[in-house]
């Protein structure tokens, strides 16, 4: 009866073990998640904050070599899409706006891969976003906040890792 006792609290010591490593993983996972989510957010504020700054030669150079127009799903080399094309209207509507004003007027949103397919079926579909690309959204309004922008599209956009492990565009409105 003893050795009965024993086999069955040996039992349950490693099936707790074994769920707590799954736990612990799934914990890992999310997390790291989270912190992607939380960089490719960072690096669309980036890219917002640079038309703020009349840089919009900044966020060209953070195209992929290969982007895909949001609006249609077609793809360009980035060499086929000229800087002045590219650059050529300010999305603000007053130019002179600072970046301030942005930051009290908007709450900016990041979505993965499985958020952005869940909210937006019809996009997904068209756009085929993987594992590891992530949705920015610059263009939530907080309650009351006041449109800064002639041009929303071009604060919503999908970045990815490239092979260096840095964050570029993939998909944008392009002109």
């Amino acid at each position: 009866m003893n050795n009965r006792i024993l086999n069955i609290a040996l039992f349950m010591f490693l099936s707790l073990g074994m769920f707590a490593q799954r736990n612990t993983g799934l914990n890992n996972t999310a997390s790291s998640t989270a912190n992607q989510a939380s960089a490719a957010k960072a690096f669309g504020i980036s890219i917002v904050k640079s038309y703020f700054e009349s840089n919009c030669p900044s966020v060209y150079e953070k195209l992929s070599n290969e982007v895909t127009n949001i609006t249609d799903g077609v793809r360009k080399q980035k060499s086929a899409i000229r800087k002045t094309d590219f650059c050529a209207n300010s999305p603000l509507k007053d130019k002179t706006t600072p970046y301030t004003s942005y930051t009290a007027n908007y709450a900016p949103e990041v979505l993965d891969n499985v958020q952005f397919a869940n909210r937006y079926p019809s996009l997904q579909r068209l756009l085929n976003l993987r594992s590891g690309d992530f949705y920015f959204d610059g263009a939530v309004l907080k309650p009351g906040g006041i449109q800064l922008f002639n041009n929303v599209d071009a604060i919503k956009f999908v970045v990815r890792k490239n092979s260096r492990g840095v964050f570029e565009i993939v998909m944008i409105k392009l002109p």
